[in-house]
């Protein structure tokens, strides 16, 4: 191990000298510095490099002594970036040993370039992967073709979600690797979640294969057959599809070694044996000895069964009316699995962001979807479905007829269909009455390939939904079936609604009475832009009535041509709820007499228990600001932690901000920013 450099200022002590001396002859000294007093202990840590630190851990803990400030003092100099202001940090160590990983194998950090990252007794990879709980696949998925067995068999261990970020396509050699990695974490690893990110032109044939390997379907390699699946597995019923899954998709052929009475149920669990023993073989040399005759493209299917065959003709191979697709595409249609495929462990959330889905992938998609009895949690966005969402609709309700369905989640969002939000919801909820999360949000479009959805009731049925967040498009709502809605959803906790243009002023009203009678349950409310202007009488009834722990109304415009006695009656209502902890007010023209109202939510008759309170964009001035401050700091103790006043043209008087400012963070943290007043002018003059 090199040296440390001296300490700036003068020689260095006695003991630093001795700490030198034993931190350059860890290899020997190691277990006898494990057991040194704490108080000479504490001061050996810091000199130590980042591997001898990290095997020292469990010996400083148990002396009552912490590593977290050299992690993160190693973090601010060698990472070079802060973490962002949103970002909770709950253990350095392993923030910088998982960042550490990705760099390295990168290629982005040179470890000689510090004597703290370098020591050839060794691996950096190795020694780091165990840290690694998110692995990040980047490019050109550098780096895959390096990884070891002994890195593999870490990762195995500790890795649980995977991220592919902005891939590229790249060498055969390379997708071979990544094919054995992806096995290794998903089938015998721990890996629960799989997210495809910022992958607007995606390689068909690797967008299926990391799919197919995500829902659990494996293709062996003969040549070089995999150590962990010749061991018998120990499957768990949750994490196969049923035996009616496997059996409607053997015409597509699947692997016909499962009989028909035995269906697989499982995955295998990690093992001590494989790939961790023998040669440490890099993937790149492990690939390279698979057949060459070993084709990963997706095969035409069988001829098909009977029943199995019908429905796959009806769903693959009548495209919806008016779709374009190239022959290439064509021939994707009922070729959704690996030839030969036998089905492992898959992962329980799949998340695909920005990543387009051609006719072809979204079949492929489709396919697997109605087999992946261990989805919990389905997010897509950016995918441009279109007319494809009827396909996609179909492929879920077969999912939802396997008894064992797990999804738990759905959510879609920044795409353009045909089909309204409304109609959408209630299909899904009709095909999914168990499920407890559902977020839409997309553009509704015109045409006239326009989508039909099975017709249902003119009522929503009743579901067990507890969370539900729908972003309308610029269309006028139709606030019946949203009331229908809400009544059937009466274990809602929480509602989101951005952007519901309701056309009268009765509907919002009967849109606030439906919750508060019919969402005892929620405790999360949420409104963007809705007009409540007229709505005030409403409103006061929701916060008397409710036990919210959460309230957002932003951009809604309540306190607009108000009453004169609802400030009154809102900050009333506010004082007796006891169970309100988040109020977030932003956009509504509050202006300075309201913010200085709010104030007596901490006066000592107050029940109020809001400890977090945004009023920004609400027109308010620096003398408003002062005024709030000051009668907070005569009420004596004050509930309020944290406060957001950004985009309130606050830079007019910098002076009284500041005064302003002073008192505030005596007493919570403010959250303030620089804005231009000129942007809120039109605000400005409507409450003057």
């Amino acid at each position: 191990m090199e040296e440390a450099p001296e300490d700036a200022g003068g020689s260095p002590s006695l003991f630093q000298l001795c700490a030198r001396a034993v931190t350059a002859n860890m290899e020997r000294l190691e277990e006898e510095v494990w057991d040194l007093p704490a108080i000479i202990l504490q001061g050996l840590l810091p000199l130590l490099n980042i591997y001898y630190l990290e095997r020292i851990e469990s010996a400083a803990t148990k002396k009552g002594l912490s590593t977290q400030s050299i992690w993160c003092k190693l973090w601010n100099e060698i990472m070079k970036n802060k973490p962002t202001r949103l970002m909770t940090v709950t253990c350095w160590r392993k923030k910088f040993l998982e960042t550490f990983f990705h760099n390295v194998l990168r290629g982005t950090l040179d470890v000689s370039s510090d004597w703290r990252l370098n020591d050839r007794r060794f691996s950096p990879l190795v020694h780091s992967s165990q840290h690694v709980s998110e692995f990040t696949i980047f490019g050109k998925q550098q780096g895959v073709s390096e990884l070891t067995p002994a890195v593999l068999e870490r990762l195995a261990q500790s890795v649980e979600s995977l991220r592919f970020l902005h891939i590229r396509l790249s060498d055969p050699n390379t997708q071979k690797c990544l094919k054995l990695l992806l096995h290794h974490l998903i089938h015998h690893g721990h890996v629960t979640k799989v997210s495809v990110l910022s992958w607007p032109r995606p390689d068909k044939e690797l967008l299926v294969l990391i799919l197919n390997i995500s829902a659990g379907y494996w293709q062996e390699v003969t040549d070089h057959p995999c150590a962990l699946c010749a061991h018998p597995p120990q499957w768990s019923q949750e994490e196969l599809g049923s035996q009616s899954a496997l059996l409607s998709l053997q015409p597509l052929n699947i692997s016909q070694n499962v009989a028909p009475d035995q269906p697989q149920t499982g995955a295998p669990g990690p093992s001590e044996e494989g790939v961790g023993s023998g040669t440490a073989m890099p993937l790149a040399e492990l690939a390279s000895k698979t057949s060459s005759t070993s084709n990963d493209r997706l095969a035409p299917p069988a001829e098909p069964a009977s029943e199995a065959g019908d429905l796959y003709d009806f769903i693959f191979s009548v495209p919806p009316t008016g779709e374009e697709h190239t022959q290439e595409e064509e021939t994707t249609i009922g070729e959704p699995l690996l030839p030969g495929a036998i089905r492992l462990r898959s992962v329980r959330t799949l998340n695909l962001h920005n990543v387009f889905l051609t006719p072809g992938t979204c079949r492929c998609l489709c396919q697997l979807l109605r087999s992946w009895v261990s989805l919990e949690r389905l997010t897509m966005a950016y995918n441009d479905l279109q007319t494809n969402i009827s396909m996609f609709l179909e492929a879920l309700s077969h999912l939802a007829r396997d008894p064992r369905c797990s999804l738990s989640a759905i959510s879609m969002s920044d795409f353009s269909t045909y089909v309204t939000i409304l109609d959408l919801a209630q299909t899904i909820l009709r095909t999914f009455p168990a499920l407890q999360s559902l977020l839409l949000c997309y553009d509704l479009e015109e045409s006239s390939d326009k989508v039909v959805v099975e017709a249902g009731p003119a009522e929503f049925t009743e579901n067990q939904l507890k969370q539900l967040d729908l972003r309308f498009p610029q269309n006028p709502l139709e606030v019946q079936r949203l009331a229908s809605a809400l009544k059937a959803s009466p274990c809602l906790v929480e509602l989101s609604l951005d952007n519901a243009i309701l056309t009268r002023h009765q509907d919002v009203k009967l849109l606030l009475q439906t919750i508060t009678e019919h969402n005892g349950a929620l405790r999360r409310l949420g409104f963007h832009d809705l007009n409540l202007t007229d709505s005030q009488t409403e409103i006061v009834h929701l916060l008397s009535h409710s036990s919210l722990e959460e309230v957002k109304f932003s951009f809604c415009r309540l306190f607009e041509r108000m009453p004169r006695d609802f400030l009154a009656l809102f900050v009333g209502a506010l004082k007796k709820n006891s169970t309100l902890k988040i109020l977030k007010l932003g956009g509504n023209r509050l202006g300075n007499k309201g913010l200085v109202a709010l104030a007596d939510l901490y006066a000592a008759d107050s029940l109020s228990l809001v400890h977090c309170l945004d009023v920004s964009s609400n027109c308010i001035t620096s003398a408003g600001l002062l005024q709030f401050a000051k009668k907070l700091e005569g009420l004596g103790n004050i509930k309020l932690r944290r406060l957001l006043i950004t985009q309130n043209g606050l830079d007019m008087d910098p002076i009284t901000t500041h005064n302003a400012l002073r008192t505030l963070e005596r007493i919570c943290c403010v959250v303030k920013d620089s804005w231009d007043p000129s942007h809120a002018f039109a605000d400005h003059v409507s409450v003057m």
